[in-house]
């Protein structure tokens, strides 16, 4: 990118700015006759300039075009005019104004429009080069980059300099040629006047614009500042887990506070100039009509200057100002946003990038080219040196391992074959290409990198799973109306991709694939490998059914219900799990549940909310249920009141009672024992006595073990269920879904609408054996993959914060097998697993990429026998290789190659 803006702006928008330009010049004589009517107006119309010698009409409109008298002095007359008296000639005269006025003003609507129009593309455009110059910074130059700064900078702090895009040219053209008609009309009409009032624009154009350089410095003081509160903050909220633990909230406040302050100072600063600035701009703008009054006024007394004359004048200079001050402001503005832009593309500007995608498939690169490594030598930005001059040949496919301490060599190599690190000296080929040139696109279709701590967008995993394999290279569909053809002809015009995000992008050949219809089975056996399946499977059975079933899949859920209490049977599980039936309390779900025996569709009905509904609060007092619930719910926080304190925090009991906030109890307690110390334990507020009729809708006895259900009880709750559903109003049908055994339930978890019903408690692994029954019998049914499917769409969160640690690995690690990488680098991936579950893993990976090259760090304990080359370093030093297999292994010095892997001979090295 150019850094001279208005290079950059001529060079991107020439034509629009050339055509904008035309309308400049075309409007100009039209703004000159303009001012030249009120004198007309007034001298002619008015005074009755044309009528002084008794003629009772003048002629109007009447044009001719004569030669000079060199050429001879012809006359030719266009048109003879109209013969008007005085009134008529008046309002033909104003007439004329009006349609001028109309004139003047669809100009200045069509230059605006067309100079908003290009300012926003050029916005548009600069925004997406920029997006894509911080997208090809090296890995290294990315680390250092705060990501809330280069946010801030493409979304704000462009968005003066789009507003300038249109401006640059555009609006110096037309103010200018506008200010100088005008200037050119009062000079030709009187000579002293134009001069004062020309002198007096000289001056306010040279004064202001040295006063605002000031404000200029402090407003490149106040962007710094501002994205240097952006990039702190950003660091902040990225960092708030640390920052909780420690209990540093204050000293963050503090330092926020303080650059907020900084912020202010010179906001105000800048403030205090600005006014200063515009207070002496107003008063030489005002100066002009003094002397227009008093002078103009004088000489019209003395008469040397009629009245006509003086209202043109007048009502040109009317215009001038503003014309004169914009252009002054876009001065100002111009010094502005010319700082703004060589500060913004600045930052973006380094000295070396990635080097762009090619536009077609790279060739290929055969899966036996070897990796080269000559003389490499790594240094971090503090000079230590991290890998020194290792040359070393490793010989494809094959299954390497990278063995030494942590933080020697054995953690760097991984990174500069994954091209996590690009500034190293010396050189890393496969097949002949330098690793560190690469283009993304090509280094990635030959191998892909994975460390212990991926990055999982936004998005469901599915998406996260198939991001992999968005690299194919969609044609983009002809327009088929005229809003397509819109949004490509913008796209052009901004040199934005015409191809649209929602086209299929999948590369199924590179994957194995031979379409769409085969990538379920491909996800799910990646996830199989990585044994991340299961999470994913459980995961789908608590997602909520759904309302976008088809016929012929309702019906087999519907009978997989069967199936599922039949394999119970079968397996003796069936004790395992309590049913819903309409006339039977279910004592392993709430009391709440009990109640609506039902799911809530929308949140009226919600288990927190249940106890503040109206029409709740009726049924539960119609059928005598406040006294016992209130009682249930003191019992409750007497219990957790005693039980908690001193109580550890990992004790279950804590997450028996997690319902109960220990912030809600603190405010709680204390009202309740105020009631008790006087003598009025049954006289709650409303307020209190429905939080505990809440807490108590939410007691499951054989959870948490009170003994507080009776049978009286159990007959008034199966009693008030049955009014609950008589007496809903019909407005609210649509709020809850009533248990059916006949039917399926879409605001229900998968897991609901199968068991229909609640796993009883206190049963040893029961969970885990009624949930791999049916995921059993779902597989045999071939329901399996709808459950899974449920399970990928939900939402992984920013960053995969809704994920675990361990489950965006496995998604990591899929996506990677999805693509079927040549080489694929595992830095540490498998850290976060336990030593036999990642020994698991690695067998699979290694099973699943049979063929092809798997680079793997690994410590100095790890078993290596399934590896054909390990390499071990020493710190910084390659200290040997050893060629799995031989009777003695091939050792490397420095200097010396490694033998390539599945090589009979070793080949020299290359110094």
């Amino acid at each position: 990118m150019s850094l001279n803006f208005f290079s950059y702006v001529w060079h991107h928008s020439r034509r629009e700015q050339l055509i904008v330009l035309i309308f400049v010049v075309a409007s100009l004589p039209f703004y000159w006759w303009s001012l030249d009517v009120p004198k007309r107006i007034v001298n002619e119309a008015i005074q009755g300039n044309v009528f002084k010698h008794g003629e009772a009409g003048a002629r109007l409109f009447d044009y001719s075009l004569s030669l000079p008298d060199f050429l001879g002095g012809a006359t030719w007359q266009i048109t003879d005019g109209l013969l008007l008296a005085q009134v008529p000639y008046l309002f033909a005269l104003s007439m004329v104004f009006l349609v001028l006025t109309l004139i003047n003003g669809w100009f200045k609507y069509v230059i605006n429009i067309r100079k908003g129009v290009l300012g926003e593309r050029m916005l548009r455009r600069l925004r997406f080069e920029l997006f894509e110059l911080v997208m090809r910074f090296r890995p290294e130059d990315v680390r250092t980059t705060k990501s809330a700064e280069v946010t801030s900078m493409i979304k704000d702090e462009v968005e003066p300099i789009g507003g300038f895009f249109g401006e640059a040219f555009i609006t110096p053209a037309f103010l200018g040629t506008q200010a100088i008609t005008a200037m050119a009309f009062i000079l030709a009409q009187n000579m002293w006047l134009g001069t004062l009032s020309l002198s007096l624009i000289l001056v306010q154009g040279v004064v202001i614009p040295y006063l605002r350089r000031e404000q200029i410095r402090l407003g490149r003081m106040r962007q710094i500042e501002s994205r240097r509160l952006a990039g702190r903050i950003g660091e902040m909220i990225d960092a708030a887990p640390a920052l909780h633990v420690f209990g540093v909230a204050l000293y963050s406040a503090a330092e926020i506070g303080q650059r907020l302050g900084t912020l202010f100072h010179i906001r105000l600063q800048l403030y205090r100039r600005k006014f200063a600035v515009k207070f002496l701009n107003n008063l030489l703008s005002q100066l002009t009509p003094f002397i227009f009054y008093t002078l103009g006024g004088y000489l019209a007394l003395k008469g040397r200057l009629d009245i006509g004359q003086l209202v043109a004048v007048i009502a040109a200079y009317r215009d001038l100002p503003g014309p004169i001050k914009e252009l002054i402001d876009w001065d100002q503005q111009r010094a502005d946003v010319t700082v703004k832009y060589e500060q913004v593309v600045g930052a973006f500007y380094k000295d070396t990038l990635l080097p762009p995608d090619p536009v077609r498939e790279p060739e290929p690169i055969p899966r036996d080219a070897p990796i080269t490594i000559v003389g490499l030598r790594v240094m971090n930005g503090r000079g230590l040196v991290q890998i020194d001059r290792m040359s070393a040949a490793i010989g494809r496919p094959g299954r390497v391992a990278l063995v030494g301490a942590a933080g020697s060599g054995r953690d760097i190599l991984p990174k500069v074959l994954g091209r996590q690190i690009t500034d190293y000296q010396g050189s890393v080929t496969i097949g002949g290409h330098e690793v560190g040139a690469m283009s993304d696109r090509e280094a990635s279709a030959v191998m892909l990198y994975a460390s212990g701590e991926p990055f999982i967008m936004s998005g469901s995993i599915r998406d996260n799973l198939c991001l992999a394999l968005r690299r194919a290279l969609p044609v983009p569909d002809e327009p088929k109306d005229a809003d397509a053809r819109y949004w490509r002809e913008e796209a052009l015009a901004t040199n934005n991709p015409i191809v649209s995000p929602d086209a299929d992008w999948i590369d199924y050949h590179a994957s194995g694939l031979s379409g769409p219809a085969d990538l379920d089975a491909a996800i799910i056996q990646a996830l199989r490998t990585v044994r991340g399946y299961d999470d994913i499977f459980r995961v789908g059975l608590t997602s909520k059914l759904g309302d976008d079933l088809g016929e012929d899949l309702a019906e087999r859920l519907l009978g997989a219900r069967g199936a599922i209490y039949a394999r119970y049977e079968q397996l003796g599980l069936a004790s395992y799990v309590e049913t819903f039936q309409p006339e039977r309390f279910n004592a392993n779900a709430t009391i709440g549940e009990n109640l609506l025996f039902g799911v809530s569709i929308g949140k009226r009905f919600e288990a927190e909310k249940l106890a503040h509904d109206p029409f709740v609060r009726s049924i539960i007092a119609a059928e005598a249920l406040v006294a016992p619930l209130t009682n249930i719910g003191l019992k409750m926080v007497e219990t957790v009141a005693e039980a908690f304190q001193g109580l550890a925090a990992d004790n279950p009991l804590r997450e028996r009672y997690s319902f109960i906030d220990e912030a809600e109890l603190s405010e709680l307690w204390p009202q309740l024992q105020g009631t008790w110390q006087r003598g009025q334990r049954r006289q709650f507020s409303p307020e209190l006595r429905d939080k505990l009729v809440g807490y108590a809708l939410m007691y499951v006895e054989p959870r948490h073990r009170l003994s507080l259900i009776d049978e009286h009880l159990v007959a008034r709750v199966l009693r008030a269920r049955g009014s609950f559903r008589d007496f809903l109003p019909a407005k609210d049908a649509g709020e809850i879904e009533f248990y059916d055994p006949e039917r399926l339930m879409p605001a229900a978890t998968i897991r609901d609408n199968l068991l229909f019903g609640r796993i009883r408690y206190g049963k040893m692994h029961a969970r885990d054996k009624l949930l791999d029954a049916a995921h059993a019998v779902l597989d045999e049914l071939g329901l399996e993959s709808f459950v899974v499917s449920k399970g990928l769409e939900q939402d992984a969160g920013p960053g995969g914060r809704l994920l675990s640690v361990q489950q965006r690995v496995t998604v990591h690690l899929a996506r990677a097998l999805l693509r079927q990488p040549d080489i694929l680098i595992l830095d540490d991936a498998l850290s976060s697993f336990g030593a036999s579950e990642a020994h698991m893993i690695m067998e699979n990976i290694f099973e699943a990429m049979a063929g092809r090259t798997v680079i793997v760090a690994q410590s100095n304990d790890d078993d290596l026998d399934a590896f054909d080359l390990v390499l071990t370093f020493e710190g910084a030093k390659l200290a040997g290789a050893e060629r799995k297999g031989s009777p003695s292994g091939t050792q490397a010095q420095e200097g010396r190659p490694v033998a390539p892997v599945r090589e009979p001979q070793p080949q020299e090295a290359v110094k």
